[in-house]
This record gives C-alpha cells, structure tokens and sequence, in this order.
C-alpha cells in the first residue's frame, strides 16, 4: 500500500516539471532574462528620480540617485544622474558640491555632447553664484560668440564693479542672442548700470566734522549704533570722571571720613615762635594745599583720546559703508534680475519619451 502511494506522488511530481514551460534550457536564456529584469529596475529607478526632481524632494532623489549609482556604475546613465545629483545640490544651495558633480560631468563626456555643455553651462554658474569671479572671468576669457558665457561674464564684472567691461559684455550676449526674448531679460541690467551713480554716499569731510563736534556722531551718521553709544559713554565716562577731582573748598571744610577729633594733622618744615604758638605747640593758621592734577589729567588724556580717534576711524569707516551701500545695491538687483533666467539651454534627461 505504502509503496503504492510513492508511485502516485513522483507521478505527480513528474507531470508536474514536464509541464512547467518556463524551463531555463541553456545560460542565453537566463542572461535574457536577468536583462530585462535589470532594464525594468533601471527604469523604475530613474523614473523615480525623474519624479522626485521635478516635485522638488531634491534630498530623497540624491538617495535615490546614489542608489542607482551603485546598483549601474558602468550604465551609460552614470552621466546623466551625476548631473541630476548636481542639479539637487545647486537647488539646495550646496554650490561647492554641485561644482563636484558638474566637473565628473566634464571630465567624461565629450566636449560636444549635450551632457558636457550643460555641465559646464551650469557649473559656470555655480562658480558665480559662490562669487568666484575671477574663476569665471578665466573660464569665460576666450569665449567670443557663447551668449550663455558672456552673460555670466557680465555678471562677473557687474560684481566687480567694472562697469564698462560689464556693459560691453552683456552688449555681446544679446548680439549673440539676437531674440527678443533675451533683449527683454538683458535690458534690466543695463538700467542697473545706469543708475549706480544714483545710489546714496556719506560725505567724509562732513562725518569727521560732525565727530569732532560730538563724541560718536559720526558712527550714529553711519549706522552703526552701537559702536555710536560705545563712544558717547566712553567720553562721558571719562568727563564724568575727571569732574570728581575738582576741589572746590580747601580751607574751612572737613575733608576726614572719620571722626575729625580722631585726625592729626601732620606738618614738615614749619617754624615755631612764641607769637604763632600757643601752649599745645599747634601754630593758629593753618595752611593747606591740594593739588588734583594727577587724578584730573589722566581721564582727561583717555577721554580726548577716543573723542580724537573716533573722529579719525569715522573718516576711514565712510568709504567701506560707501563700498557696503554699493554692494547692497548690487546684490538686490541681481537678486532681482538672477542669471538663472539664462539657464534655459538644453539639459539631458532620465528619461527619453519614446
């Protein structure tokens, strides 16, 4: 009976394999398989890349990325997520690591791909955006007909304050443009060059005046508060100081914290005669002097001295608020005229709609 049932089960197990059709006959087909395996999870992990870029979770698609980056090392994809992983970084404002990415980008592709030129395109900008401009300005030294370079070549010298060589620049970049959507983005900054000289500046000579006439003036003139009260109390200390020293009743007054029956006055090189003396042997007038000057001279000397060099720093300190009013100047309209609007060149893409 047992042996019965054995026969039954192999029979069944049998019928079974013979009937499977998925049945592996040679490497070939495996290899086959595994590619197209491999294939659907490139894509599905690209595609999720794709996703999370464009959603904006840049930090779960750099995990993402990496991902990928670890599971394809050798796919001709590697390129394309380093940019991506680059372009992550740049929108988090991690610069320095964005100009990485873009230079693995560079250092592999071929200068005429697609990939290499929006690599360097954008890792120009990084640098510029990091206010490397004199990198910038050596990047984009012998570029002649490039819009894109001649434009960050004009933000490059705007930053610098050249303003002639930053006009001539951006004059170049929209002869190369030659759109009238480009002409509409560059007229913005050569308002911004026109009207620099509009900005406000502090006269120096009127400072240094104002803070020979009063302790901190200059500095309050300036804005910088702080260092305007620093002064005003130092001085006033100082006066305050020097007043507590004037004597103004010698004779007459009781000058002793302590008792005056505990003080006894001590006196050098007198003459005693019969006519000054009395029988205590204490003459009757009594002359005193007091001198102040060691206690006047030195809060007095302290507090000229800050009142002098406070007018002197103020006098230094106008040119860099100056320089400080320019660059708040600068930096606001390039805020508001950004070179990001200049990055609409071609970039690659994960993925290819076929």
């Amino acid at each position: 009976m047992r042996t019965y049932y054995k026969q039954i089960i192999v029979l069944f197990l049998l019928g079974q394999s013979f009937a499977q059709k998925d049945i592996y006959r040679n490497v070939e087909a495996i290899e086959k398989e595994w590619k197209g395996y491999t294939s659907y999870q490139k894509e599905e992990a690209l595609s999720f890349c794709d996703f999370l870029f464009k959603q904006g979770y840049y930090e779960r698609c750099l995990v993402n990325a990496f991902q990928a980056l670890y599971k394809f090392p050798d796919d001709e994809i590697v390129s394309v997520l380093n940019y991506y992983i680059g372009r992550c970084y740049e929108e988090m404002m991690n610069y320095k690591l964005a100009n990485i990415y873009y230079q693995k980008v560079i250092n592999k592709e071929p200068k005429d791909s697609q990939n290499y030129k929006a690599a360097f395109y954008r890792n120009v900008y990084v640098k510029l955006m990091m206010d490397d401009v004199d990198d910038v300005l050596k990047i984009t030294d012998s570029s002649k007909t490039d819009p894109y370079l001649l434009t960050f070549r004009g933000y490059s010298y705007l930053k610098k304050k050249n303003w002639d060589e930053a006009r001539t620049s951006f004059i170049s970049a929209q002869s190369n443009f030659s759109h009238p959507h480009y002409d509409k983005l560059i007229t913005p900054l050569y308002q911004t060059i026109e009207e620099v000289y509009t900005v406000p500046k502090h006269n120096r000579y009127l400072i240094f005046m104002m803070s020979s006439l009063f302790p901190g003036a200059g500095q309050f003139m300036l804005g910088n508060k702080t260092q305007g009260q620093g002064i005003l109390s130092s001085v006033g200390l100082m006066m305050l100081i020097s007043s507590w020293t004037t004597v103004q009743r010698l004779v007459g007054s009781s000058r002793a914290v302590d008792n005056i029956s505990l003080s006894v006055p001590i006196y050098k090189n007198y003459t005693t005669n019969s006519s000054s003396s009395k029988k205590d042997m204490i003459p009757d007038k009594i002359y005193t002097s007091s001198s102040s000057a060691k206690f006047l001279i030195p809060p007095m000397l302290i507090g000229s001295s800050i009142f002098i060099a406070s007018a002197y720093k103020s006098f230094n300190d106008t040119k860099l608020k100056n320089e400080e009013l320019l660059n708040i100047y600068i930096k606001k309209r390039i805020e508001k005229n950004s070179p990001n609007r200049f990055l609409d060149f071609s970039e690659p893409q994960l993925i290819y709609k076929k």
